[in-house]
Parts: structure tokens; sequence; C-alpha cells
């Protein structure tokens, strides 16, 4: 733990000069540059809206704010992973030039990622409003669920970090993982509909505390689910743990594999 807080400090201008760029270059290549960080999960949630509550005429109340709230967290998880499982190899020529603990990956793209989460928040307000949801004293609670959230996404990335450099499909892999556990979690649906024998199987998922948290907190006024939170901030830890002992074992040995 002392070593990663000490190359934090030596590399924290790099980290903060290597999250600018990223930022910068999401949307250089961009028509409407930063308005996409708005339009992308707007127009997702609109096409959800769309299949769901107007072709289907099923869905919660207030579904626009329903599936949002999931939609935020899981873009923030999906965009990170999926970088991260390829992150050592997109960076291979700098690393074969300089050194740079590789950990740095993983948590710059977690932060990248964080920042355009809570850009969503504009557009999740605008809605609020139009939707008359008043917030609660509640609400202060989702800062708690971001950090476990953080906490959760930063430890898989550091896994899929090391993995990504020895597994050459494991981006490919993801897609199509990613694509089935969206629909396998409760972003669409409420935990209301599935039967009661298999519902204890949702909350196997990492997925259904924080959406139905940040749902919480947002739209309904209420606590957090504290204990799965704190559930998957102890499994976070694990992984995080093992992550990094991976990634600083084989520091050294990334830049002749790549």
């Amino acid at each position: 733990m002392l070593k990663i807080i000490r190359d934090v400090k030596k590399y924290k201008d790099y980290l903060y000069y290597n999250i600018r760029v990223n930022l910068r270059l999401k949307v250089s290549n961009t028509l409407l540059g930063y308005l996409w960080w708005l339009l992308d999960p707007l127009l997702q949630m609109l096409v959800y809206t769309m299949i769901v509550s107007v072709i289907f005429n099923r869905g919660e109340e207030k579904f626009p704010i329903f599936v949002f709230c999931a939609l935020l967290s899981w873009k923030w998880f999906s965009s990170t992973v999926t970088y991260c499982a390829n992150c050592i190899k997109a960076n291979s020529g700098v690393l074969n030039q300089v050194y740079i603990p590789k950990f740095l990956f993983p948590l710059q793209e977690t932060i990248v990622n964080l920042i355009k989460f809570i850009f969503g928040f504009i557009i999740l307000i605008i809605m609020l409003i139009a939707y008359r949801v008043a917030p609660t004293f509640h609400f202060f609670e989702i800062i708690l669920v971001i950090a476990a959230n953080f906490l959760f996404i930063f430890s898989i990335s550091t896994l899929l970090t090391h993995y990504g450099v020895f597994i050459s499909d494991m981006r490919n892999f993801l897609s199509h993982v990613n694509r089935v556990w969206w629909y396998l979690s409760p972003g669409m649906y409420s935990l209301e509909i599935v039967p009661k024998k298999y519902t204890w199987l949702f909350w196997l998922n990492p997925n259904t505390a924080f959406f139905e948290s940040y749902r919480n907190v947002i739209l309904y006024g209420k606590s957090p689910h504290y204990v799965s939170l704190l559930i998957w901030i102890s499994i976070s830890i694990i992984f995080l743990y093992i992550g990094l002992r991976k990634l600083y074992a084989f520091d050294r040995s990334y830049s002749k594999i790549v």
C-alpha cells in the first residue's frame, strides 16, 4: 500500500496530464465534442424507453429516470473495463521508452469515466425537474454509492489490465460478456417482476447493488442497500489486492511480452 501511495505521488503529474489528454481525445474527432457525453446516455435511455414503455407498454413509473440511474453506472463500468483489457498493449510504445507503474492505466481510465459519469448528472437533474422528483436528504448518500462503485470498477480493471496482456481476445470476449451482463442486470426492469425464488440470484450480481442503490437515493428518497454495498466493497478490496500484486509482480515483464 505504501508503495502505491508513493507511486501515485511520484507520478501524479503524469496521471493528471493523461486524464486531461484522454478526455480531449475522446471527443477530438467528433462534431459535437463534449456534448456527446450528454447525448450518449440520453439517446440510449430514449431507445430503452421507446422499446419498454412505448412498444411493450411496460416499465416502471418515471421509467426514463429509472433506467438512466442504471445506465450511468453501467456505462462507467463497461467503458472502463473494455479499455483496461487492452491498455498495456495500447501503451506498449510508451512502456518501451519509460517506466510507468501499470496500475496507473486502470486508475486513469476509471477517473476519466467517472468524470463522464458526473457529466451525465446534468441530464439526470433535468429529468428530475421535469418529473418533479424532489431530492431528499438521502440524496447525499450517493457519495458513498459512487465511492463503492469506483472501488469495484477499479479493482476489476486492475485484474483485466494484467490478464489482458496474456489473453489476446480479452477485449472481444468482454464485449459479448458485457452485453449479456447488462440484460441479466436489473437495468431496464425492476426486481419486483422477478419470481421471488430467483431474486437472490440477482443479488449475486454486483450491478444489482449499485443500480438499486442509485435509484434509492435519487428516485425513491431512501438509503442505499448498505449491506450489499459493504459485501461488494469487501470483495473489491480482495480483487484490488490481487490485481495490484499481479501488476507489480509482472511490472518489468509486460514490455517484453507485448
